[in-house]
């Protein structure tokens, strides 16, 4: 798990760290005029995309819900529309039985899987560039 903030450079020249990622990933819409961290369970894809990149531990039992959450809130990362809740993770991820990639098997509420898919790849580029700009090995 990577607690520690690093000074990087985004392409605007403005210092990025990951918690400016996780903040700026709650402003983004996608072009039908959804936002990309709209409810609760939306914090399952950011987690997922994290633990993608080693930015947060795995567990090979279950997902570390509660241990997400307690980072978040210690890294003050701030939590705009959705606020990261354990209890919603673990609903979601049951309706979802569990699946790493809910947007390419599960049949649900197709809008909340296009966000996610949405979600994930915006999110997965943002921190690639964060990585590149870093030094961090993935």
């Amino acid at each position: 798990m990577t607690t520690k903030k690093q000074n990087n450079t985004a392409a605007s020249g403005t210092p990025e760290t990951l918690d400016h990622v996780l903040e700026r990933i709650q402003h983004m819409c996608i072009p039908e005029r959804y936002i990309l961290v709209w409810e609760d369970w939306d914090w399952l894809v950011v987690l997922q995309c994290m633990q993608d990149h080693h930015l947060f531990k795995e567990n090979p039992k279950r997902p570390p819900f509660t241990a997400f959450e307690q980072w978040l809130e210690q890294n003050k990362v701030p939590q705009l529309l959705a606020h990261c809740s354990e209890r919603n993770m673990r609903y979601v991820n049951k309706k979802i039985r569990g699946a790493r990639y809910p947007w390419k098997d599960v049949a649900w509420e197709p809008h909340v899987l296009k966000r996610w898919r949405v979600l994930y790849r915006t999110l997965d580029k943002m921190l690639i560039e964060l990585q590149d700009t870093s030094g961090v090995v993935k």
